[in-house]
């Protein structure tokens, strides 16, 4: 199936992005110049959305999550993917048949997203995580 151009954002990195004081922020910063000079479209899910305002919250409290929040909700190049019943599904499959003890359930889903979606970018900072993943999967890591 053919790809497109969009690229699919873990928490990690908007959580880094919007966190001046996490240690990846200024890593960060290369990445957002690059996908706003070139109005990158990006996808995330609902579980993605979740775990970037409450790890915010947590972090930087919850004025900065609302804001975050809205950030993501509002952006016309952003596209929220809701995770179905089919998705969860296919999620879950993704998730029995890792056997890498670092990938979470939502880590499934972000790869059950991208192949239903065909987006075949996933810009994260778990690199080591999704590696063997993306040998299984077929996608592409977000060069910064």
């Amino acid at each position: 199936m053919a790809e497109n151009s969009r690229v699919f954002v873990d928490s990690n990195y908007f959580v880094a992005l919007f966190n001046s004081s996490d240690t990846l922020h200024t890593r960060a910063l290369d990445p957002a110049r690059g996908i706003d000079s070139q109005d990158t479209p990006l996808v995330i899910s609902n579980l993605v959305f979740l775990e970037v305002v409450t790890v915010l919250s947590q972090r930087r409290g919850r004025r900065v999550a609302i804001e975050v929040g809205e950030h993501l909700l509002t952006n016309s190049l952003i596209t929220i993917i809701h995770v179905d019943e089919l998705l969860q599904r296919e999620s879950w499959r993704i998730f029995q048949n890792s056997k890498e003890k670092n990938i979470s359930f939502v880590d499934a889903s972000i790869i059950a997203i991208m192949q239903s979606e065909r987006v075949g970018t996933l810009l994260t900072f778990d690199i080591r995580d999704f590696k063997k993943l993306q040998k299984l999967y077929r996608f592409n890591f977000y060069e910064f």
